[in-house]
């Protein structure tokens, strides 16, 4: 099922080609360690999530220093699908600098101002919608799924 029409990102695979790519979003080089999350998180297949959690586990790091790699991922959402990537207590948590339920200040949104607010969030509920993930409207992994949709098989090259 192919749900992005738009062609994929280029992403550099060899050592060479990564140590002077630059990021777009950032204008800054991508760090080894970037790469690291971006290649461990392009292991995440369609219609499953993993967690900032797993991957900072996998990579022996941290949850928030794989979380702000996501946030500046310039590869998304193919061949990056960052997209996959929630809290390990199942709340759909951050996409590209969005928080679910709070505005641009981390200010908490009330419901009906939560529409209007998170269209980055928005984007990413219905992307994971599209692949067979589903929230419920406070931004939680469906009870049912919890254990069914979850990847948390990296290998590491």
């Amino acid at each position: 099922m192919i749900i992005n029409s738009s062609p994929s990102i280029y992403f550099p695979l060899t050592e060479n080609d990564r140590k002077s790519f630059k990021n777009l979003k950032t204008g800054r080089i991508i760090t080894e360690f970037q790469f690291k999350v971006y290649d461990l998180c392009s292991q995440i297949p369609e219609g499953y999530v993993s967690t900032y959690k797993s991957l900072a586990t996998a990579l022996s790091s941290s949850p928030r220093a794989v979380g702000n790699a996501l946030r500046v991922n310039p590869f998304a959402p193919s061949p990056i699908p960052c997209h996959r990537v929630i809290a390990s207590n199942f709340f759909i948590g951050g996409f590209d600098g969005e928080w679910f339920g709070r505005d641009k200040k981390g200010k908490v949104c009330d419901q009906d101002d939560n529409k209007n607010k998170n269209e980055k969030i928005n984007s990413k509920l219905e992307r994971l919608a599209k692949e067979g993930v589903f929230f419920d409207n406070e931004g939680w992994l469906i009870e049912s799924q919890r254990s069914s949709h979850i990847f948390n098989n990296f290998s590491q090259n």
